[in-house]
């Protein structure tokens, strides 16, 4: 019994020692270190960032790359459109302004040749051009702050009047205005038919019926012309023919060519400048080549004169032209009658 009771003392001796011992190697930590340490270990592990973790983000930079490149485009193609309009309105609109400058000098040229009309001869032969305005066929030069006007008065006399004129006479002008014999012989018949009242077409002519057969959206006259450029309705006159563009047209500047550079104006020998509808005159040897009569070369009382005033403004081109036809009565508060206006 003894040795039972000690047998039994000494396991529960050994027992209480290996508890102590065990008690001894538990240490308790702080709350926080253990967070820490769950925190650490619960914590997942990035994959190391290779070739093969780069490559998706490298070509989403280059598609924004692209697609910025592409709106810059886009913006750079549309501020050229605008600008590039902006400078075509900004040019029509200075295109518009001078020749609305050149149309108020041309109109200033006018008032100045109104205002010297009656004026004595010149006494000197050497007395400046400028200072004595006579209806002698002469270029005259007023200058403004703006620009200049170019003036020319001519006697409507010496022209050939051509609701008068024969087809002789009418083939003697378009010659010297240029036409070949051929051309002369043709268009003077349709000229003369033109005005003439009856509907019997002349051997090169053309009628009534001869302008609804060429799909043309009038009819001959069959009277008098009431303004000289009527004669452009006429199949076959062109603009070249009437005007005389680059025909010559300088020679009709005479010293004032140089200052004038880029006013064009009617050629001297251009059914424009060789006819009227006034006056009686059918013989075309006297206003030939710009030769007039002396007897008209001054201000007349009850003559009919024609002013072309051609302004240009300072700024440049366009030049603009005003065509008068006036005639001097030297009396009255005006002492002179406008017949015609019309801008060219």
């Amino acid at each position: 019994m003894n040795n039972i009771a000690q047998s039994l003392r000494r396991k529960t001796e050994d027992g209480k020692r290996k508890t102590e011992n065990g008690r001894q190697k538990t240490k308790i930590r702080p709350l926080s270190s253990v967070a820490r340490t769950t925190r650490r270990n619960t914590t997942p592990k990035l994959p190391s960032a290779g070739p093969e973790a780069l490559r998706p983000l490298s070509s989403v930079r280059g598609v924004v790359l692209i697609a910025v490149l592409w709106i810059c485009a886009l913006v750079m193609w549309f501020a050229f459109q605008i600008s590039a309009q902006t400078r075509l309105l900004g040019e029509d609109r200075m295109h518009s302004i001078r020749d609305s400058q050149a149309i108020y000098l041309a109109l200033g040229g006018c008032y100045e040749a109104l205002a010297r009309m009656g004026q004595a001869p010149a006494l000197r032969k050497d007395q400046p051009i400028d200072l004595n305005w006579q209806p002698d066929g002469q270029p005259r030069t007023v200058r403004y702050n703006s620009g200049i006007a170019v003036v020319v008065i001519e006697p409507e006399e010496t022209k050939v009047n051509v609701n008068s004129a024969q087809t002789v006479q009418l083939r003697q002008v378009l010659q010297n205005a240029g036409a070949d014999e051929l051309t002369s012989e043709k268009l003077a018949d349709r000229i003369f038919d033109f005005i003439n009242a009856d509907n019997i077409p002349r051997p090169r002519g053309m009628e009534k019926y001869d302008y609804i057969k060429a799909s043309l959206n009038y009819v001959p006259f069959n009277g008098p012309l009431t303004d000289l450029d009527q004669l452009l309705l006429v199949p076959g006159v062109s603009q070249q023919l009437f005007y005389g563009y680059g025909n010559g047209t300088d020679e009709g500047m005479g010293e004032s060519r140089g200052s004038c550079q880029d006013i064009v104006v009617p050629a001297p020998n251009s059914l424009f400048s060789l006819l009227t509808i006034y006056g009686g005159n059918t013989n075309s040897s006297p206003g030939l080549g710009g030769q007039q009569a002396s007897v008209f070369k001054f201000w007349r009382p009850g003559g009919i004169y024609r002013i072309l005033s051609f302004g240009k403004s300072a700024n440049g081109p366009p030049s603009a032209g005003v065509w008068l036809t006036v005639r001097y009565t030297s009396s009255g508060e005006k002492p002179y009658q406008i017949l015609s206006r019309k801008v060219m």
